[in-house]
This record gives structure tokens, C-alpha cells and sequence, in this order.
């Protein structure tokens, strides 16, 4: 379950990835062709996060949605990449867990991250497009690996979800209930880190991608998921304003909408499957 506090530190300062990812045995270190078509979808948990975080919404698009896990990317705290599993040549919609071993990292060591996992499952699978699922803090350091240069060989986002994303701060941290609000412009008024790491570099932002952005609200009058406020969450289709993006925004309510049951709640799993593999269900 990803919950706790988000200390402002988390956007300090991170580690840039190393040029080329480095794998630890595993099954899958032969680089398997397959066709262009078939776009895996990885699977990233959030702050204070395991395995436990995505296992849920995994399973379901396992037993829903016609997909299986094929991989478990496990990032050692020194950042070394292990595969596990085994991504057979006729699995059409392959699921792929990334698990941090140190799930208190800041936004841009994540980022750092996932950029290695992403080299490192290239570099043993044959892709050219992926999709990604996030939860929390997961989904501010995706949303910076996509705003980052990479080579002309790495791979392209298809399709992003995401899930709670804190992209303007946390309560209790650097946000409060109730107090921040969108401009006439359509800007958030107070700008946290998180915002303030993914500002400067939005036109980075790679054109076209689907984003499927998913809110919870308690309904307890703090229009929040109890970490993350409405206008924390919405203020990503501000950020990416002008870069083409298909915003498609969800809202859940409840005790079910709380920020980490979120990715327990069985709606908020058949939701994402739909945005993925519309013909799913």
C-alpha cells in the first residue's frame, strides 16, 4: 500500500542513470524479436510502494483483459536491473511490475530508474512502444522520464496512466485541503516541488501520448484522496497543455477512492484496461 507522507526533500536532488543498464541473471537476457505491434505495459508503484502496490490491477488484467505478467524489474538500491520471468513470443498485451528497492527515493533517482529498467528490458525484448501504468509518486517521475532526452533507439510512450498522481504537492507536506485552486488561466495557484521539477521542461513532453489521469475523492469535504487534493492531481492537463495530448480525466469516490485503495478498487482497474485495450471487457 502506498501511503504515508511525501517530505519535500522526495524532489531534491537524484542521481542521473547511468548510459547503459546493467542486468543481473535472469531468463530474459536474450534479446527476443517480436513484432512492432505488441506494446508491453509497465507497471510503476509510488513512495513507500512494493510490489504489493500493482499486484492487484496486474491480476485483474490478467483474468480480464487477456494479459499476462511476464516480467518483474527489480531496481537494487544501487540501481541495478533484474528481470525475472519469462515474456513468451505469443503474449500479445505483456505486463511487466517495476519494483524499487528503495521506495523512498526522490523524483528524479525514479526517474533515473526507470529509465534503466525500460534500456534493460529493451535490450532483451525487441519494442518500440510501451504503455505505463503509475500509482502516486510513480506517476510524477514517469511523467519526468518522458520529459527527458533519451537516444533515437529508446522506446515511445503509447499510452500513460495515472493513478493519484501528486503532481502539484501532498497534504500534509507541502499542500493543504481546500487551499490551492486553478487560475482563470487554468494554472494551479500555489506551485509545489513536484510542479516545480516538471514545469521547466513540459514542452519536452512527447506529442499525441493517451493520458487516462485518475482522481479519488473521499468525499469528506477535503476534495482529496487524503493525500492528494483535486487541483494536485487535475494540474497535469495544465502542464501538458499544447503538446497534443488525449486527456481523458476519471473521478472515484468513497472510502474506495482513498489514494491507496485506489489500486485495489476493482472499477479503477476495469477503467485503465478499457483506456488500454478498448476491446477488453
Amino acid at each position: 500500500m502506498v501511503a504515508g507522507v511525501f517530505g519535500l526533500t522526495l524532489v531534491g536532488c537524484g542521481q542521473r542513470a547511468k548510459s547503459t543498464a546493467q542486468t543481473s541473471r535472469a531468463s530474459t537476457t536474450r534479446k527476443v524479436k517480436r513484432s512492432v505491434a505488441v506494446v508491453p505495459t509497465f507497471y510503476v508503484h509510488g513512495f513507500q510502494g512494493s510490489a504489493k502496490s500493482t499486484n492487484t490491477l496486474i491480476a485483474h488484467a490478467e483474468q480480464h483483459a487477456q494479459a499476462k505478467k511476464v516480467l518483474t524489474a527489480t531496481v537494487s538500491a544501487d540501481g541495478q536491473v533484474q528481470l525475472t520471468g519469462h515474456w513468451g513470443k505469443r503474449v500479445k498485451r505483456p505486463l511487466i511490475q517495476v519494483v524499487f528497492t528503495n521506495n523512498l527515493a526522490q523524483y528524479p533517482q525514479q526517474t533515473a530508474w526507470l529509465t534503466k529498467v525500460l534500456t534493460a528490458v529493451q535490450q532483451a525484448h525487441h519494442f518500440k512502444r510501451y504503455n505505463v501504468v503509475a500509482h502516486s509518486a510513480g506517476c510524477v517521475a514517469t511523467v519526468n522520464l518522458l520529459m527527458t532526452a533519451h537516444p533515437a533507439s529508446f522506446p515511445r510512450i503509447k499510452q500513460l496512466v495515472t493513478i493519484a498522481g501528486p503532481f502539484d504537492g501532498v497534504v500534509g507536506e507541502d499542500d493543504v485541503a481546500n487551499q490551492n485552486q486553478f487560475l482563470a488561466s487554468g494554472a494551479p495557484k500555489y506551485q509545489h516541488a513536484a510542479y516545480q521539477l516538471l514545469a521547466p521542461k513540459r514542452h519536452q513532453f512527447p506529442k499525441g501520448v493517451h493520458l487516462l489521469n485518475i482522481v479519488g475523492d473521499l468525499d469528506d469535504g477535503t476534495n482529496s484522496d487524503g493525500l492528494v487534493t483535486h487541483v494536485s492531481a487535475r494540474s497535469i492537463k495544465y502542464l501538458l497543455r499544447d503538446q497534443r495530448v488525449h486527456y481523458v480525466e476519471r473521478d472515484f469516490h468513497g472510502a474506495s477512492a482513498q489514494h491507496s485503495q485506489l489500486h485495489e478498487n476493482p472499477r479503477v482497474a476495469t477503467t485503465i484496461e478499457k483506456a488500454l485495450w478498448s476491446q477488453a471487457h
